[in-house]
């Protein structure tokens, strides 16, 4: 199914339309579409769902699509994201029927009489050609995860604090039935899902893997959601929180989610921001289950063949995560590569510890720790007292002579802009900058 020029126009010319009305199709779709089919709960994050990011998301990328409609090759990295992510959390093609129907009626319902047939035609091909393309790449997905299908009974093999505040933790995930894991690419990440006492429906957050691939273990670091906490001054939970990296849940149910203290993780309200962290964190002990799906994610580096070309790996918070693991792959594998580890924190650093003991067998491995709160027997050991500013390293600490160092940015949004600025501002082209967002939706760096 295609759009000819006249359609293509039709849709474009109702954009306006419906961007300003965005946030009231955002609403009306959703509550339609889940009052008809409640058990498409199971698909979206209730914390999401609570303060409306999750149904702005999908509105602004189909929106976005028709915008851009006539130059669909500029959408594809866009759409490799959302691609991955749906794979990430067990979409499948049928389920695209479903919010189809309920937001062209969305549609139609703020257009008004604007929403002519052909107009109402025009759209119905449009949406179909975004969901396609977005189905078929997700059947090419699924067939590379094979033989591994689904949801996957992991056990808690190890759970060990990060901080000694115990707000972060790390969790060692072995594999019920015993068969080998695939290696997935440094810097992805896994979905997660858990019944959680009070909840109808499973609760699902996507975690970065935080350590090398291995074929009989997974590890992933999980950060308690503190509403009054501003990380390094930003906004913004980071990588390892509950309000963040996700944006769907399967529809299947499951049983075989349990803890050793009874069939569900202990919760509150599951609108409730940091509500699956939470229970990972407090509850979820050494030998409970949960369950995951194939490792997912176009934010990755693997180690190559060139050990001579820099990584800078920047990073905020829990935004540390899957850069950790890409640090690990590369010390593991390319031990001589140039490498920068900058990192800002509030208070503790996650992993602070092991970095350096990094830094020290490596003496290509520089780091760099930022924290706005320093003990007095700490100000020697960190590069400042104040919240990430590149402009306080030298040229050399950031590979800046290198014109193939590559970047890797993860963190809160305004972190990452503020991060993208500076490198722009040294002529470091887009191409070798790469980020990883954990907001519902997508960063997108902004000239």
């Amino acid at each position: 199914m295609s759009l000819s020029y006249q359609e293509a126009k039709l849709v474009k010319g109702t954009i306006p339309a419906l961007k300003e009305h965005g946030e009231h199709i955002a609403t009306v779709f959703y509550k339609t579409m889940l009052r008809n089919h409640p058990e498409l709960n199971n698909y979206f994050n209730s914390v999401n769902m609570q303060n409306g990011s999750q149904p702005r998301a999908l509105t602004s990328l189909i929106l976005a699509f028709a915008s851009n409609i006539s130059h669909i090759s500029e959408l594809i990295p866009m759409m490799e994201r959302v691609a991955q992510k749906h794979t990430s959390l067990n979409i499948q093609a049928e389920d695209y029927d479903i919010v189809g129907k309920f937001l062209l009626r969305a549609f139609a319902a703020v257009l008004g009489p604007a929403m002519t047939p052909d107009v109402r035609l025009a759209w119905t091909k449009a949406y179909w050609l975004m969901s396609r393309m977005l189905s078929t790449r997700e059947a090419q997905i699924y067939k590379d995860y094979e033989p591994w299908s689904g949801w996957r009974q992991f056990i808690i093999q190890k759970k060990e604090r990060e901080t000694d505040d115990g707000d972060v933790v790390s969790l060692t995930l072995k594999p019920v039935d015993g068969s080998s894991l695939p290696l997935f690419k440094p810097g992805q990440y896994i979905s997660l899902r858990l019944r959680v006492a009070g909840s109808h429906y499973m609760q699902i957050r996507q975690y970065s893997l935080s350590d090398v691939p291995a074929t009989d273990r997974y590890r992933i670091t999980v950060k308690r959601y503190l509403s009054q906490w501003l990380d390094f001054d930003y906004n913004h939970s980071g990588s390892g929180g509950d309000g963040n990296r996700t944006s769907y849940t399967s529809t299947t149910s499951s049983t075989a989610v349990s803890s050793n203290s009874g069939s569900g993780f202990e919760s509150g309200d599951p609108s409730r921001p940091g509500l699956v962290s939470s229970a990972l964190i407090d509850d979820a002990q050494e030998g409970d289950v949960v369950e995951l799906t194939h490792p997912a994610g176009d934010f990755f580096h693997e180690p190559g063949d060139d050990s001579t070309v820099p990584i800078v790996l920047i990073s905020a918070g829990i935004g540390a995560a899957p850069l950790l693991s890409i640090l690990n792959a590369t010390m593991q594998r390319q031990p001589s590569k140039p490498v920068s580890w900058v990192h800002g924190s509030r208070e503790q650093s996650p992993f602070e510890g092991h970095v350096r003991h990094l830094a020290a067998r490596h003496p290509n491995l520089r780091t760099y720790f930022f924290k706005t709160r320093l003990d007095d027997n700490e100000v020697s050991s960190y590069t400042n007292d104040v919240r990430i500013d590149l402009s306080q390293l030298k040229p050399g600490d950031l590979q800046l002579q290198n014109g193939s160092t590559k970047y890797l940015i993860c963190g809160p949004e305004k972190f990452m802009f503020e991060m993208s600025a500076f490198l722009a501002s040294k002529d470091i082209s887009e191409s070798r900058v790469h980020f990883e967002a954990y907001s519902t939706g997508s960063f997108e760096l902004k000239s």
